[in-house]
């Protein structure tokens, strides 16, 4: 009998394990994220006690992403699945969450549908590419305190919510870099970096055209191969030709491509032409 509650930071191992199981790329900082932004929405599946589902919620004020949608895979096809998702989207109901994203899957686009979920006509696509040979780039530096304020203004207004707790938790964490360029004193183009288990994570970036973009991910890549000497680097990247051209072109290789759904209907919300990366696959 599979018991739906919430989980903690002692059954973090356990969710490690299921990733492992699909070959994901979370650390423990990943688990712990979701507990710090949104732990009422953190749900596991226990059987006799030990996880073997989850699903997690990100909140964006009135708009929730979902994520962390796992099942133990020696436990499919016994609705196990089902009930976490629809626990899920109870507790999303409570929150008050207006409207659900996710990033589907082929084989998961059919069971959303069943739920209200909408395709829209954007993919969201895995690049991986090697962090070898790559050098800093003199138009980036570091984020400083007083990059913030414009930082978060021009977020809000690339991906139409706020992102500012995802954020901020992000650049705090052991292991991350975030860079910017800034022109007359405002944020311009920034980038998000992270340690992860398989590959070094990018992601958000969000610039004002592929040129800046590629200075960011360039300086974020070099920074992935100094601090924990990653030889991979993985970007979810929403549909942007000219960015995948110039990914292509210095070796990166899509892996897949997942399809943006949205209930009740598709927004247009965490994409956009300034948006190069998202934070993530399950991250919005």
């Amino acid at each position: 009998m599979l018991e739906i509650k919430t989980f903690g930071h002692a059954d973090i191992p356990a969710a490690l394990r299921l990733c492992e199981q699909v070959n994901w790329n979370h650390l423990a900082a990943d688990w712990a994220r979701a507990l710090t932004l949104n732990p009422d929405a953190c749900l596991g599946g226990f059987e006799d006690g030990e996880l073997k589902a989850t699903c997690t919620l990100a909140s964006f004020g009135t708009v929730g992403w979902v994520g962390t949608f796992l099942v133990d895979q020696t436990l499919r096809g016994k609705g196990y699945g089902k009930r976490i998702f629809e626990a899920m989207l109870e507790t999303a109901g409570k929150q008050g969450i207006a409207c659900l994203g996710l990033d589907s899957s082929d084989a998961g686009r059919p069971i959303y549908r069943q739920y209200g979920f909408q395709m829209t006509g954007q993919g969201i696509e895995l690049w991986t590419g090697s962090a070898a040979g790559v050098e800093p780039q003199e138009a980036t530096r570091p984020l400083q305190a007083m990059d913030w304020a414009s930082l978060l203004a021009l977020d809000v207004a690339c991906v139409s919510v706020s992102r500012e707790q995802q954020l901020r938790v992000l650049a705090g964490e052991s292991g991350a870099s975030v860079r910017v360029i800034v022109e007359a004193g405002h944020v311009c183009a920034f980038g998000f970096s992270r340690p992860g288990r398989l590959m070094g994570a990018i992601g958000p970036v969000v610039a004002r055209d592929a040129r800046q973009a590629g200075q960011i991910v360039s300086a974020l890549i070099a920074d992935r191969a100094r601090l924990d000497g990653a030889k991979v680097v993985g970007l979810a990247v929403p549909d942007h030709a000219p960015f995948s051209a110039w990914l292509a072109e210095r070796g990166f290789i899509m892996r897949r491509r997942n399809i943006r759904m949205f209930r009740p209907e598709p927004r247009a919300l965490l994409s956009g032409p300034s948006v190069f990366a998202a934070t993530g696959l399950g991250m919005g």
